[in-house]
């Protein structure tokens, strides 16, 4: 079921059928580099798979990640977490794309969906994306949007002193 849709893409649940691309994307090293997930094996993707196809959606304390896919062939190309404040005023964004789309503006759109979407079903007054302050490509997507720069951190994550940069995009 389409939570939204653009002229290419769908936003929606992600499902066990979707373990053969979920797997080879987040296993690819270039594609991993500036994310703060883990690869996953099959058995571990399915798990994760089918916890998501059945979590609440829009449940505030919780990450949520939905499932990317061109709209045509229904093929999934990426996923977008979604966090929900404890408050239901702030969501936070990340974004997952497979390295075959990357490039062709889909994260933009995917980016814009998700934020429409998000705007049209929540109470929520903001959304908030942190990447990695050395990711370019997230860097170049982020300047596209309606997002801005709000500050910059240095966080120590898993010991090694992470520098992020924080975009926020307030409810018109």
């Amino acid at each position: 079921m389409a939570l939204a849709q653009t002229e290419r893409l769908t936003l929606r649940r992600l499902s066990k059928q979707d373990v053969v691309p979920f797997v080879a994307y987040r296993s690819d090293a270039d594609v991993a580099k500036f994310q703060g997930w883990d690869a996953m094996n099959e058995a571990e993707a399915l798990d994760f798979l089918d916890h998501m196809e059945s979590v609440a959606l829009l449940s505030g304390g919780q990450w949520t990640q939905l499932g990317i896919a061109l709209r045509e062939a229904d093929t999934l190309v990426g996923d977008i977490g979604v966090h929900i404040s404890g408050d239901e005023n702030e969501a936070e964004l990340g974004i997952t794309l497979s390295r075959d789309v990357q490039g062709k503006s889909i994260g933009f759109e995917a980016v814009e969906m998700v934020c429409a979407w998000l705007f049209s079903q929540t109470k929520i007054r903001r959304i908030i994306a942190i990447t990695h302050a050395q990711n370019k490509a997230a860097l170049a997507l982020l300047a596209r949007t309606p997002f801005q720069h709000t500050h910059d951190t240095n966080e120590v994550i898993d010991g090694v002193a992470t520098p992020e940069r924080w975009f926020e995009r307030r409810r018109s």
